[in-house]
């Protein structure tokens, strides 16, 4: 997001964030177009700055310190929406944690490794069964 939109989402002017960004999205390809109508749709919100300040509301930032369940974290080279935010949560989490890394050599790059979505089974199908061996042991 450019610097002086997310400027104006931090300071809450919903009406010319709207606007801004309606007039970026006039010169947006259709794909472009298409990818946010899809990406916005979950929320069911009509304003672009109602569905950011609803996404900004996903945030472990408080209860990240709480969560002792065993957790597998993926982390894929060049995450392209949350680049680095896997070591952080990673590195937060106090409780039995695995940070796995998917690489653009194994075809597993990019956000959700698109390409390898066999590897990523395997890898989290693996990661499930030592998890629960390890408990029911």
């Amino acid at each position: 997001m450019p610097a002086a939109l997310l400027q104006l989402l931090d300071s809450g002017d919903k009406q010319t964030f709207d606007r801004f960004f309606d007039q970026g999205m006039q010169s947006a390809t259709p794909a472009e177009r298409q990818n946010w109508e899809w990406r916005a749709k979950p929320y069911g919100l009509d304003s672009p700055f109602d569905v950011f300040t609803a996404a900004r509301q996903y945030n472990l930032t408080d209860v990240v310190d709480q969560i002792t369940t065993p957790l597998l974290i993926t982390d894929p080279e060049g995450e392209q929406f949350w680049p680095g935010q896997s070591q952080q949560l990673f590195e937060k989490l106090p409780g039995t944690k695995r940070l796995v890394p998917f690489t653009a050599t194994e075809g597993a790059d990019q956000h959700c490794e698109p390409m390898a979505r066999s590897l990523l089974e395997q890898r989290m199908f693996d990661w499930l069964d030592e998890t629960l061996a390890a408990v029911t042991s």
